[in-house]
């Protein structure tokens, strides 16, 4: 029995100390292929959990089984395994990765290796959105693509006024891109908290974006995946940050006495006797302090992935407040982002992505003049002698003009809006034999957008009249897109490699619309149920669907010569009977030399690859029942009686009416050199849109009334440019790395071969088509700032040249079109006065590392762009009773007096019968900046707590528009009264994507500056 025992115990301690010795300490050094150490390098055993992370030195220790494999992974470098062998140091020398050039890039409806790639797509960084505050998908692309300009339209709270141009305009109806998120596409990305993007790609030309077909794609296309989860341990990243923002610069304004002498200028000069002001306009208020705030914005996001073989998981939760720096002004957004990927069988894998939003907040009127109740005017307007309040109405006081001062705009009128936003899709992808795949995605975009207004009659003036005023807005824009695919890939002989797609896609959007006006309320009751009176309700509906073939194939030969080719084929409910179908093809090739024996062992040159394409995109028509005339009910006589029906209305039908076609050539050159210490990718583009969409006015041979009908003219839309993309690691060291991108684009815009037209005498002229509409001073005449004609950029300004003052008699001076100087212009003087399109765009990124401090900043750059300052009508014509800047303080007064600002008139009209307020060049700035878009200084705590348990925290610090050099006169150069959201309606103008570069009493541009905290564990 002894004896068995103790061979029990010595088995028993043998197994023990055989387990025990499994285990080891592994340790070492991780250095780069020039011998620096490596710090940060991740070291886990493979296929376990945990790990552990190399020293400012490089050094590391790690527990491994004897029979283990350990892994070292570095973000730039290939990752390395080393199998332990029961070894007890293991020194590693890790190689720069090539992975820039294996990078997997998402394209339409695929993906594909950078380095394959044969035509002109952008690949965006999303590494800063963890640093600092994103609010909206333009921040994410500002300054990081040539040839794509993100162009923030206001500073309002949410972000939601921002525009992007992809190598110019293209058209007159809509400038945008189209944008698809997770395979589906959509008008905008309202429905998705940019805090869960993990990749963005920009297709840039014809023949990259000629997959979508007549889309939209016209402007480019932009691809965005989210964030998904990863095989492994689940991972838990906090992203949260506080901080303040406020205005960039205010206006100096007259003080009491200037503005008095002012008025009695006006009236002096228009021969009328000065008005008397109340007994109350006597105060002295700066109407730009009591608006404008430091306001407070603050943002969490969580997000948890992880997964195993079978599955993964991705959860994002998102919280935003943001403040805006005009009182009374907010937006806060909750996010949840859901992202499942299950592998059912070896065959069979599903997934969806579903992301839903809800945003909540309280606007203000801009975009206005102050007899619109436009606050950012009204604060310059008000006179600062007029009190905030009527003391013996307890109302808020008006000026002696009757238009209400800023704090009656703003806290008078309850504006409030919710919007709730979904975007999913469900797929199902199979294996199937022959090396085919075929996959179904069914996604869905759902926008819901409630609207509530109230003035209050206990404060207007306006609404004290009528017991209050309300209105009710809600619309839903509801989307399905069902795509159907099989994707064929093959190699044959290791030389040839071919992946071929084809399929389908059908799209049916549905809006509905509807809303509700009344006055007449209960104090205290402001729900429209309890109006009273002028109660009104309006609905509209519309449906439009699309559906699509297309197919294309890649082929490589060798890794060195590249071709793609691709067809798609459109019909659209949309279109004109006569043309529902289009094609759109498009191919491309390259050839990578560095691949040639020639160059292939090159110790200089590490990638060379030649890409030229040619494609065809096209753009949707504007409105929807092209080919069927609109009828409105009308009554008419029979037999002496009155019959009911209809009257033909606008738009009048074309059955033959067909979308605008573009069609664009690009070459370049990507070029990698000193080991990719230094990488060139420039391009060369043309593109022509054709077939564009105008509207055209003629009498209807029933009424007699003139109705408008869209047709496709003859003409031309020309963008041509040079863009390029320069980025170098400078400096690669063990304690210090610094990687700059430098990207520039060219571009130049213009219209042609639109056909003229005779004029009165019967002379042929050259058709205009006049955009951005603007009643200034409130008189609902609204004048067009900018046009479409032959010779000019798309969206060309249009006035009169100004050339200064007659010291005689103060009258503003004008170029005639005979060359002359006159002082009371015809509409034939009428000129071009620049373009609210930039010549030139820049954007300069730079990441630079010391140890555990980062700082990161993004410098970006416009040129050769004008401003329309319309503001400046309104505060120097000096033709009403409002304030103005100090800028007219240099008007002509008395006869000699040598100046460039012309006498002050009320009602403006001056001696020689002119107007004084004519859109001319006088108001026309440059639009020119370099700014400091943004800084952010991070620093990465460190310590063995940390990096045992696998935690990493840094906090950061940044800032946004900290600087900005330009010589403009407003608020911010970057700027657009007519941008998307955001529009003059009614007798202000229409809605236009194509006059830009107009400040209007615009909201102002802030300056952010945050403190936050990012954790992953």
């Amino acid at each position: 029995m002894k004896k068995r025992l103790t061979l029990f115990v010595v088995l028993l301690l043998t197994c023990c100390g055989f387990a025990f010795a499994q285990t080891n300490t592994v340790k070492g050094v991780v250095k780069d292929d020039q011998g620096l150490p490596l710090p940060g390098v991740t070291v886990k055993v493979k296929d376990a959990t945990g790990g552990t992370v190399t020293d400012l030195n490089g050094k590391y220790a790690i527990d491994a089984p004897g029979t283990s494999t350990l892994v070292f992974s570095f973000i730039g470098f290939e990752i390395q395994e080393q199998p332990v062998n029961n070894r007890q140091e293991i020194n590693v020398s890790l190689v720069v990765s090539n992975k820039q050039l294996n990078e997997v890039v998402v394209v339409g409806y695929g993906s594909q290796r950078k380095k394959d790639i044969t035509s002109a797509v952008s690949t965006i960084s999303t590494k800063d959105v963890s640093e600092r505050p994103i609010v909206s998908t333009a921040e994410v692309l500002a300054g990081k693509s040539p040839g794509v300009q993100v162009f923030d339209a206001t500073g309002a709270p949410g972000g939601g006024d921002f525009s992007v141009r992809i190598r110019g305009l293209s058209s007159p109806n809509g400038t945008e891109p189209i944008y698809v998120v997770d395979g589906v596409v959509v008008s905008n990305t309202q429905s998705i908290d940019p805090n869960s993007i993990e990749s963005m790609s920009v297709l840039k030309d014809a023949s990259a974006a000629a997959i979508y077909g007549s889309l939209g794609a016209t402007n480019g296309v932009v691809l965005i995946t989210t964030k998904k989860g990863v095989k492994g341990e689940t991972k838990v990243e906090v992203n949260m940050y506080t901080g303040k923002q406020e205005i960039i610069k205010k206006l100096d304004m007259l003080n009491t006495q200037q503005y008095l002498s002012l008025i009695s200028d006006e009236y002096t000069n228009a021969g009328q006797t000065e008005p008397t002001f109340p007994g109350n306009f006597t105060a002295n208020n700066n109407w730009q302090n009591l608006t404008y705030r430091t306001a407070n914005q603050s943002g969490i996001n969580v997000g948890m992935s992880g997964g195993s073989d079978k599955g993964t998981f991705y959860l994002g939760l998102g919280d935003l407040h943001q403040d805006g720096i005009i009182y009374g002004t907010n937006f806060e957004r909750y996010s949840i982002n859901l992202n499942l990927e299950q592998q059912l069988k070896s065959w069979l894998s599903v997934g969806t992505n579903i992301a839903y939003n809800r945003a909540d907040g309280s606007v203000t009127n801009y975009n206005n003049s102050a007899n619109h109740g436009g606050t950012v005017l009204s604060a310059l307007y008000t006179p600062p002698i007029v009190p905030i309040f009527d003391t013996a109405t307890g109302l808020y006081q008006q000026n002696l003009d009757s238009s209400t001062n800023p704090l009656d705009d703003i806290y008078s009128n309850e504006n409030h809006y919710i919007r709730n936003n979904l975007l999913g899709n469900v797929h199902a992808e199979i294996t199937l034999p022959f090396s085919i795949k075929y996959r179904s995605q069914l996604g869905i975009s759902l926008n819901n957008y409630d609207n509530d207004t109230f003035v209050n009659p206990l404060t207007n003036q306006g609404a004290s009249q009528v017991s209050g005023i309300g209105s009710s807005e809600n619309n839903e824009t509801f989307r399905y897109v069902w795509d159907n695919t099989l994707t064929y890939t093959t190699t044959i002989e290791n030389k040839h490699t071919i992946t071929a797609v084809v399929g389908t896609s059908a799209l049916e959007e549905k809006y509905t619309d509807s809303y509700l006006y009344g006055t007449g309320f209960p104090i205290g009751v402001t729900t429209l149920n309890a109006a009273s009176a002028n109660k009104s309700i309006s609905t509209y509906k519309t449906d439009w669907s699309t559906n699509s073939y297309f197919g294309r194939v890649n082929y490589g030969y060798e890794d060195k010569y590249l071709l793609t080719a691709l067809l798609r084929a459109d019909g659209s409910s949309r279109a004109g009977i006569n043309n529902q179908w289009g094609y759109f093809p498009a191919v491309s090739g390259a050839w990578r030399v560095s691949q040639e024996d020639f160059l292939k062992n090159n110790s200089f040159i590490s990638d060379l690859k030649i890409r030229a394409d040619f494609g065809e995109v096209g753009n949707l028509p504007p409105t929807l029942y092209n080919s069927y005339s609109a009828l409105n009910p009308a009554a008419y006589l029979f037999g002496g009686n009155s019959q009911s029906g209809y009257n033909p209305t606008s738009p009048v039908g074309n059955p033959d009416l067909k979308w605008e076609s573009t069609r664009g050539f690009n070459i370049g050159f990507d070029i990698s050199v000193l080991k990719d210490r230094l990488s060139l990718s420039t391009d060369y583009y043309t593109k022509k849109t054709t077939d564009f969409i105008f509207p055209i006015t003629f009498n209807t041979a029933v009424s007699g009334a003139a109705n408008t009908g869209y047709y496709n003219l003859p003409g031309y839309v020309s963008n041509n440019g040079i863009e390029f993309s320069l980025t170098g690691r400078i400096v690669a060291q063990k304690d210090f790395s610094w990687t700059a991108t430098f990207n520039a684009s060219f571009n130049k815009n213009l219209v042609n071969g639109i056909p003229q037209v005779l004029d009165a005498n019967g002379n042929k002229v050259d058709q205009t088509f006049g955009f951005g509409g603007i009643a200034f001073g409130g008189n609902g005449n609204a004048t067009n700032l900018a046009i479409v004609k032959n010779g000019l950029p798309l969206g060309a300004f249009w006035g009169y040249q100004f050339t200064g003052v007659d010291p005689a008699n103060g009258n503003a001076q004008y170029r005639a079109a005979n060359g002359t100087i006159t002082e009371n212009p015809s509409s034939a003087d009428q000129t071009y006065l620049g373009s609210g399109l930039p010549k030139a765009v820049y954007g300069f990124t730079n990441s630079l590392t010391y140890k555990n401090l980062s700082l990161d900043f993004l410098i970006d750059a416009v040129t050769g762009n004008q401003v329309f300052d319309a503001t400046r009508i309104e505060t120097e014509g000096m033709y009403l009773l409002g304030n103005q800047t100090t800028a007219v303080l240099a008007r002509w007064e008395k006869p000699g007096d040598v100046t460039n600002v012309p006498a002050a008139v009320y009602g403006g009209v001056n001696s020689a019968g002119a107007s004084t307020i004519l859109p001319s060049s006088r108001f026309v700035e440059n639009g020119a900046f370099v700014r400091l878009k943004s800084l952010s200084l991070s620093y990465l705590i460190k310590n063995n707590l940390f990096d045992k348990e696998g935690i990493k925290a840094r906090i950061f610090l940044t800032a946004q528009n900290l600087l900005t050099i330009t010589g403009y006169k407003g608020y911010y150069p970057e700027v657009n009264a007519f941008s998307s959201s955001s529009q003059n309606q009614g007798t202000l103008g229409a809605p236009s994507s194509t006059a830009i570069g107009i400040d209007y009493g615009t909201y102002p541009q802030s300056k952010t500056f945050t403190a936050g905290l990012n954790v992953t564990f």
